[in-house]
């Protein structure tokens, strides 16, 4: 199982988002079985490392629900912790953090058997914000759990 940086997907929903100065990345992880967006999206968002982050979150206000997984998953539900949806396709689903720059990015290959997970900090005059920067090595090894902890739990 291994989870790997990759460019950005041409086409993706977060490709409009290169350039700019923002940041985007994307990781991806190869599956020994296909898999749909709905499993993924309710497999990334119940690993335990994302329900621990869903826990922080809620002692932030920003509560979320098994119920609230389930409906995002099965494209009923707008809303997850601090997340809300700005727009899905197919195979992708596309999440502001709310009032933030924001944004994460999970796929699936059109056959099933990748799944991509990604994130955007949108520049704020031509530059992604101070804050973040200092956090993205922290956020790359981050991704790689994230990813690597859904595809252990579809597989």
């Amino acid at each position: 199982m291994s989870v790997r940086r990759s460019a950005i997907p041409d086409g993706s929903l977060i490709a409009r988002y290169k350039g700019q100065g923002n940041h985007v990345d994307a990781y991806v992880a190869s599956t020994a079985r296909s898999v749909d967006l709905p499993t993924y999206i309710a497999a990334f968002f119940s690993t335990p490392v994302f329900r621990a982050e869903r826990l922080l979150l809620s002692l932030g206000g920003k509560h979320s629900s098994d119920d609230q997984v389930a409906d995002l998953a099965a494209g009923r539900g707008e809303h997850i912790a601090a997340w809300k949806v700005e727009e899905t396709s197919a195979n992708e689903l596309l999440l502001e953090a709310t009032g933030t720059p924001i944004r994460t990015w999970l796929a699936v290959e059109p056959d099933g058997t990748a799944l991509w997970f990604g994130s955007v900090v949108l520049a704020e005059k031509g530059r992604v914000p101070l804050l973040a920067r200092v956090m993205m090595p922290g956020h790359a090894l981050y991704s790689r759990i994230l990813l690597a902890a859904a595809l252990r739990q579809v597989s």
